[in-house]
């Protein structure tokens, strides 16, 4: 966690299986790119700004949490 000693610290994960907040389906494989909300979103092909591959699905339209290999 970085800045563990500050209340609030927030942490940021550089590189790994991390848990990601997502908006939208998703499929397991899925590059994910950062959305205008705060969450990540499936990338079209061929997208810039990829940061992380999706390791599993969810058909839920709506915000959750998947884990995901940040790159």
């Amino acid at each position: 966690m970085m800045n563990e000693g500050l209340i609030g610290g927030t942490y940021i994960a550089l590189k790994g299986r991390v848990p990601v907040k997502v908006i939208g389906r998703i499929k397991k494989g899925d590059e994910l790119i950062a959305a205008d909300n705060g969450c990540a979103m499936m990338a079209v092909p061929h997208a810039s700004g990829v940061f992380a591959v999706a390791l599993e699905s969810s058909n839920d339209e709506g915000v959750k949490i998947v884990e995901a290999l940040i790159l």
